[in-house]
């Protein structure tokens, strides 16, 4: 086969010299032109070895002394403002630990220096951490129960499978005494847990409490406007009617500041009495606050509340946006099979999503597995885990949801001793409709 258009068999012929080659040059000729070549490759090409380092080294951070190293320690322990290699965070890091550990030897009376060493420990020594945590909370370190329940969120939900070393009631024990301690930001987190669910029982009287203090007692980054749009989102969901003209009060002054999420928590809660005005502060709201504003909006263009119906749009805009609310009400479609194709499996996905913040949205899904068991989700000992949650703090209806899904025939959920293990519980809370299936579990 020609090679590059050459056949190999037959050589090319080189071609008669017609001159005779020029005479060889002298050895100082040879000298000459390689002294030449060498200066310019001398001064063009780059260096073969790396440059020699700089005559002056950075200079090393000062050593610590007692004397300083409870500032440094504080110091340290804050989030870094500027942008950190993963070098420089290391050496951040370990100067940390050795600045904490030194200025807790120095001081061990001084509870912040405590709770800051501790948190300065690696996450290999998260047991010793937390033993020390649990020592400063007991001698009355607001910081330190903060620390157990933050301890809790951040490494010990939603498996069930793993045995937590902080314990679901214990890290609702620490929140509690934390904002009982006056620690601002327990404050505030146990505000939203407590309208909102997971970890803590919901109950909305102390939602609107605990709000009320963190109003008062501000954390470091939250802003007066935001807390103050929380405590009046929760107070018009008062019975107590002056409760509730306090919190329309709020909201319509702090939509008209621009308070973020106040216009479209105003709008709901006014929907009822005046979904005419409702509707068009949602319409409002809608791109300053599309997760606030759209899921409500889309209902109301569904159901033609407050202005004529407009499903079509309404769908577009529930799929424009990817909050929480907005992928449960998605599912709910899917489910009915209104304005989107029926579709079982994408309802439960999107349920699945929507149930992130919501317990009744996660029990809804839980009913909706049961009675589909076709059903699957990708992570479903994760549902697993916030339905147990929720059925061991008793919220409303939710180890109903679970004993049935439990008894159901979907394969990832099936579990009938388990759900006659959760039926003795809830007859010994006194569910007599659940006293009334016990039998069909002994016997069984």
């Amino acid at each position: 086969m020609p090679l590059f258009g050459m056949d190999m068999a037959t050589l090319p012929k080189i071609p008669a010299v017609e001159h005779p080659p020029a005479r060889a040059p002298s050895p100082l000729m040879w000298v000459g032109i390689i002294a030449i070549a060498c200066a310019a490759a001398a001064v063009l090409l780059p260096p073969l070895l790396p440059p020699a380092p700089p005559s002056e080294e950075a200079k090393s951070e000062p050593a610590l002394t007692p004397a300083d190293v409870g500032p440094v320690c504080l110091e340290l322990s804050e989030n870094p403002k500027e942008y950190l290699s993963g070098e420089e965070m290391q050496r951040r890091t370990e100067r940390r630990r050795a600045a904490c550990d030194m200025a807790f030897a120095v001081a061990p009376y001084d509870l912040t220096l405590k709770v800051k060493m501790a948190l300065a420990k690696p996450h290999e020594q998260r047991p010793e951490e937390l033993a020390i945590l649990r020592e400063a909370a007991s001698q009355g370190s607001p910081e330190a129960y903060y620390q157990i329940y933050e301890s809790h969120k951040s490494w010990d939900r939603g498996d069930l499978d793993r045995t937590p070393l902080v314990p679901r009631a214990e890290a609702d024990h620490a929140l509690r005494m934390a904002a009982q301690l006056g620690h601002p930001f327990a404050t505030q987190m146990l505000a939203v847990l407590l309208d909102r669910g997971t970890t803590v029982k919901r109950d909305p009287d102390a939602a609107r409490y605990w709000a009320e203090r963190a109003v008062n007692n501000p954390a470091k980054d939250a802003t007066r406007g935001g807390l103050l749009e929380l405590l009046a989102r929760l107070l018009v969901t008062s019975d107590k009617p002056e409760e509730r003209a306090r919190g329309l009060d709020l909201l319509e002054r702090l939509s008209k500041a621009g308070v973020f999420g106040a216009k479209a928590d105003l709008a709901e809660a006014i929907r009822k009495e005046d979904p005419v005005r409702a509707r068009n502060l949602l319409e409002e709201a809608r791109r300053p606050d599309p997760g606030g504003a759209i899921p409500p909006l889309a209902e109301m263009l569904i159901a033609g509340e407050g202005g004529p119906a407009d499903p079509k749009r309404a769908l577009s805009l529930l799929k424009s946006t990817r909050t929480a609310r907005a992928e449960a009400a998605l599912g709910r479609l899917h489910l009915e099979g209104r304005l989107v194709p029926h579709d079982v499996q994408e309802a439960a996905r999107r349920l699945f999503l929507g149930s992130a913040w919501d317990v009744d949205v996660q029990r809804e899904l839980l009913t909706m597995l049961a009675e589909n068991p076709e059903a699957r989700l990708d992570y479903p000992k994760r549902l697993l885990y916030f339905a147990v949650e929720a059925a061991e703090l008793d919220e409303p209806g939710a180890l109903t949801a679970l004993i049935n899904l439990k008894l159901s025939d979907n394969a990832q959920f099936q579990d009938k001793p388990g759900a006659c293990k959760l039926i003795e519980t809830a007859v010994s809370r006194g569910d007599q409709a659940m006293a009334a299936r016990l039998p069909e579990c002994r016997s069984g």
